[in-house]
C-alpha cells in the first residue's frame, strides 16, 4: 500500500529542509517519491510571474493543476513512499485567500484536497509545520502573508477534519527524529532504518 507524508504549512516554515532529510532517510530502505520546489520550477520556466499572496487567480489555477498532476503521477507509479512538501490543503487556502479568486478556483481545490484525502487504497499522514522558524527572504516567499496563510490553513484542517500532527519543535534533529517515529507509529514501518 502506497503512503504519502504530507507537508502543510506557510512559507518558511521549515518543509523543504525536511522533505530532504526526509528522502535521504526512507530512500535507504523504501522506494521513495517526493513533491517538491515546483513552484520554483514553474518560476524559473517564466510559467508563473506571481506566487504565494500575491499570485493571482490565473496562477493559483497552474499551481494547483501542476500539484493534482504531480500527486496523480506519483499516486499511479511504483513507489512505496510520497513524501509532499505542499498539500491540498496548501492550495486551498491560498486560493481562499486571494481576494480575485472565482468560486470555480475555490471548489476545484476543495475538490482536489477531497480525492487525495479520500483516494482509496492510499494511507496519508499529514503534518502541520507552524511559523516557529525565523523567516528566511527569497524572493518568492512573503513575511505578510504567511501568518494569514496558516490561519487559513488551521481553518482548513478543521473544517474537513483532517488529521494532522503538528511539527512544534523549531530544533531540526528533534523535528526530524520527531517526524520520522511518528511515520514509524502511524504506518508500523520497521524502524531498523
Amino acid at each position: 500500500m502506497k503512503t504519502i507524508i504530507l507537508f502543510t504549512g506557510a512559507g518558511s516554515t521549515g518543509k523543504t529542509t525536511m522533505l530532504k532529510a526526509l528522502e535521504t532517510h526512507f530512500s535507504k530502505q523504501f522506494k521513495v517519491s517526493v513533491i517538491s520546489e515546483f513552484i520554483r520550477t514553474l518560476i524559473d520556466r517564466k510559467v508563473l510571474d506571481k506566487v504565494d499572496i500575491g499570485a493571482d487567480n490565473n496562477n493559483q489555477v497552474i499551481i494547483t493543476a501542476e500539484l493534482m498532476c504531480r500527486f496523480f503521477e506519483k499516486i499511479l507509479n511504483k513507489g512505496q513512499l510520497i513524501i509532499a512538501e505542499r498539500s491540498p490543503v496548501d492550495t486551498l487556502a491560498y486560493s481562499r485567500h486571494r481576494k480575485d479568486s472565482t468560486q470555480y478556483v475555490n471548489e476545484l481545490n476543495e475538490r482536489f484536497l477531497k480525492v487525495i484525502y479520500g483516494f482509496k487504497g492510499v494511507k496519508i499522514i499529514t503534518f502541520y509545520f507552524p511559523p516557529i522558524l525565523p523567516f528566511e527572504e527569497d524572493g518568492v516567499r512573503n513575511k505578510e502573508g504567511q501568518k494569514i496563510i496558516d490561519m487559513e490553513i488551521c481553518k482548513i484542517l478543521e473544517e474537513f477534519n483532517i488529521d494532522y500532527i503538528t511539527v512544534s519543535n523549531p530544533n531540526f534533529v528533534d523535528r526530524f527524529n520527531f517526524i520520522k517515529d511518528k511515520i514509524f507509529e502511524r504506518f508500523q514501518i520497521s524502524s531498523r532504518v
